[in-house]
Order: C-alpha cells, then structure tokens, then sequence
C-alpha cells in the first residue's frame, strides 16, 4: 500500500508541475484520501482506494495549454494500453492504472473515446459525470492544489451508478462506501445543506433515481431528502 500511495502522489507532483490540475478533476475513491484530510482525518471517511486512479476531463474541456500527458506517464513508468475494438487508451503500471475520464453528452459517442487533442489522450465518455463537474471543491495537500467532487455530490451520485457496476465486488464497496461518507455528512449542518442543495438542482428523472436507491439501500438519507 505505501509504494502505490508513493506512486499516486509522485504521478500527482508530476501533472501539477506542468499546470494541468487545474483543468482535470481527481474522482473515484482516491477521493478519499482528500476527504479525509478535509475533515481534520476523520476516521468515519473510508480509507479505500483501488489501484484505478480516476481523472475527469470537462466536457466542453477548458485546456488552458498544451500538455503531453501520454510522455509525463512514459516517464514514471506507466504503459499505454490500447484497446484496438474502440480506440481507447488507459496506462498500465505495475502498482497503479490510470485513466480519463469525461461526460458523455447529447446522442453520446458510444464506444468510440473523446479525442482531447491538447492533453494528447482520449477520454471515456460516461453517463452522469456532468454531475460531477457541476459541484468541484480545490483541497491543497502539501503545496499541490487538486480538484474533486464535493462529497455531497460525490455520494448522490454513486446512488445514480452504483448499480450500473458490472461486477459485485466493486458494486458493493462503491456502495458501502457512499453510505459510510453519506452517514458521516448527515451529522455536519453545512454538508446536510449541500447535500439537500445538490439533489434539488438535479433534473427530476435523476433524483427519482437517486432516492428509489436510497430507500432500498440507505433509508436515512432518503427521509432526509424526504423531508426537505
């Protein structure tokens, strides 16, 4: 577990030196890490991660210039893995694997990848993450500034997609760990505002979604929900 932490955080040093955190934001559970950190360590925050590190590229991208991704992780080691069928492009790396991410907008784009030429990788589009994008909080954590998802927003949408997981075993942490934060949030007065704030701005199909999850899997964010 410490040499993959010690990869993420030298991968991390290595795309803030360039400037490009700035225009990606940090989702997945190594979100964690962060939230923890944000709320004084709080132990109730899971400290899972998986070996995915998760990056979100917004959509329409906002590049503010021009950065070969692909070289950067050349050099720390990873390894481009292509998949011929779509187009799609992850990097591999013994202890870690990273990918893009971004939304999948309008009529879609299917399998094929979002090219985002001033990155020089192609994103996987994906249902859902404009909600993402829509709620970003910056967290600094030892000089280097990253962007991710609210943890209000974070778990609304885990209860969209959780069950759009294929395989159980990530479905279910996905799960307990949206609950574990979700549970931790409901006990802050200003988390419990964004977290009534966030699902009252979703489209209505969204949050019909949302609370019929919640009322089979989490019931007391849904009667808070409820109540609001």
């Amino acid at each position: 577990m410490e040499r993959k932490n010690s990869l993420f955080f030298v991968t991390l040093h290595a795309l803030h030196k360039t400037g490009v955190l700035k225009d990606i934001i940090l989702v997945g559970s190594w979100c964690h890490y962060f939230y923890r950190q944000y709320f004084d360590n709080a132990p109730e925050i899971p400290a899972v991660r998986t070996l995915d590190i998760d990056f979100l590229v917004p959509n329409p991208p906002k590049i503010k210039k021009e950065v070969n991704i692909p070289e950067i992780l050349t050099a720390l080691g990873f390894s481009p893995l292509h998949n011929y069928t779509t187009g799609y492009v992850k990097y591999v790396h013994p202890e870690l694997e990273l990918e893009f991410l971004t939304p999948d907008l309008g009529k879609g784009k299917g399998s094929e990848p979002y090219r985002i030429l001033q990155l020089h990788i192609q994103a996987q589009g994906l249902r859902f993450l404009n909600f993402l994008q829509d709620y970003v909080m910056k967290v600094t954590y030892k000089g280097i500034t990253i962007q991710m998802p609210e943890p209000a927003a974070y778990v609304l949408h885990k209860f969209i997609i959780y069950k759009r997981r294929t395989k159980k075993e990530k479905r279910d942490k996905d799960l307990q760990a949206a609950k574990d934060i979700g549970k931790f949030l409901l006990q802050k007065d200003e988390q419990r505002k964004r977290l009534s704030e966030i699902f009252n701005d979703l489209p209505q199909k969204w949050q019909a979604k949302i609370k019929n999850n919640l009322k089979e899997d989490f019931p007391a964010l849904y009667k808070f929900l409820q109540k609001d």
